[in-house]
């Protein structure tokens, strides 16, 4: 096993593409995504108001909204088509349209209406203008139903008090939601990229020398999974705690885990995706393949771990999909620890979780390795004897050449 530790060690400081996954990648990754989101919430948006209205109600309403951080009021226009020109020139980006009878129906105690054309080219703004309606509309509200009980109760405060106070996510920026979830998947990617490259460098050189791979080390099935796995351990030692946490230091991110508690989770979690990348390089045959298969995927991770739609609200059969993968249960405990204060104990379903799907990917690894990796280089050095020309032929073949 520590022959294979060595030795794998050894290959992946001579690959250059192996190098850039295992350690450039998961330090340039998470610094570029916290940059790009970096703003975390979008302030002032321009917005403009067409007032049908014209009454006091109408234009409180119009100043509170331009009162507010999330919305600016950069004009009011006298009719729809008016405004919708503004916008399509992009000197606003939603039209807030008070109807005629506001004023007149907020008086006699029936329901008023607004209505907000929005922009949907970034999320942000939309958010930003439903918030600032939704607060303006609600503080209006409480104080019309305050007044009108006020002479009944002897009581000039609201009704119900409606306070924000955001728990987790203190900023409520979008980069503290989102990409706590992100960076578990960015060290999965990028050693399961590592794995296929290896292990599709290992297979070019059976092919150019008659099923032989001279910079292998000759051991057990069981050695192999576990040197192999261990050497990743080490590599990713580093860059798991510059991800997980250096990184939300940097851009202030929710911090309520220590370093301690997020190397114990990301035990299990690593040593798990070692295994799993060791499962699926026995179906990768070239390195270009693990471009075409992982890099894919990553979408479909972001989905399954559950950071743009809840996991309870997807079918049995995608939850169960997202169950086997290891960033899905590390992403969701990082997140209780760094949002929520969660103590190890509180997130030991997850960590249980991921050391079955150790024992589970370390059945399988052993399989693959076993049943489709060396039958698959004992079948190279049976054609390379029988057809000496055979594999150099595929690699033609491959690249187009013959």
């Amino acid at each position: 096993m520590l022959r294979v530790l060595k030795n794998e060690f050894r290959l992946v400081m001579q690959d250059q593409g192996v190098l850039i996954f295992f350690l450039l990648l998961p330090f340039v990754y998470p610094l570029l995504y916290s940059l790009i989101y970096n703003t975390e919430v979008a302030r002032d948006v321009p917005i403009v108001v067409v007032d049908d209205s014209r009454s006091h109600a109408s234009r409180d309403i119009t100043r509170r909204l331009n009162a507010t951080p999330e919305v600016t009021v950069v004009g009011i226009e006298p009719t729809i088509a008016d405004a919708r020109q503004r916008m399509a020139a992009k000197e606003c980006y939603a039209i807030v349209h008070i109807d005629r009878d506001f004023a007149t129906n907020a008086g006699s105690g029936k329901q008023s209406h607004m209505s907000a054309y929005c922009d949907m080219s970034v999320m942000l703004r939309y958010k930003n203008v439903l918030m600032a309606l939704t607060n303006v509309t609600q503080a209006v509200a409480g104080e019309r139903q305050a007044a009108a009980v006020a002479p009944i109760i002897y009581n000039t405060g609201g009704i119900v008090s409606n306070d924000h106070v955001p728990v987790g996510n203190t900023s409520t920026g979008i980069a503290s939601a989102i990409l706590l979830f992100i960076l578990p998947l960015v060290l999965q990617q990028s050693m399961i990229l590592g794995i296929g490259m290896l292990n599709g460098g290992a297979i070019e050189r059976r092919r150019h020398c008659a099923g032989l791979d001279p910079l292998s080390v000759e051991a057990g099935v069981i050695p192999t999974v576990l040197g192999r796995s261990l050497c990743y351990l080490i590599i990713y030692a580093l860059p798991t705690i510059f991800v997980l946490h250096v990184t939300p230091h940097i851009f202030d991110f929710p911090q309520n885990a220590n370093v301690f508690g997020v190397l114990a989770l990301s035990l299990p979690f690593l040593l798990s995706v070692s295994l799993m990348g060791q499962i699926i390089k026995g179906f990768i045959n070239e390195r270009e393949s693990t471009f075409l298969v992982f890099v894919f995927s990553s979408v479909l991770f972001v989905f399954l771990c559950g950071a743009s739609w809840p996991r309870f609200m997807m079918s049995t059969f995608w939850r169960a999909v997202g169950d086997c993968v290891p960033a899905t249960w590390m992403s969701n405990a990082y997140v209780l620890m760094q949002s929520d204060g969660a103590t190890l104990f509180q997130v030991s379903r997850h960590i249980a979780i991921m050391w079955v799907q150790c024992i589970i990917f370390f059945v399988l690894a052993c399989a693959v390795e076993y049943f489709i990796a060396r039958p698959r280089y004992r079948r190279y050095r049976h054609l390379a004897v029988t057809d000496p020309g055979s594999l150099l032929r595929h690699e033609l073949i491959k690249n187009g050449l013959l």
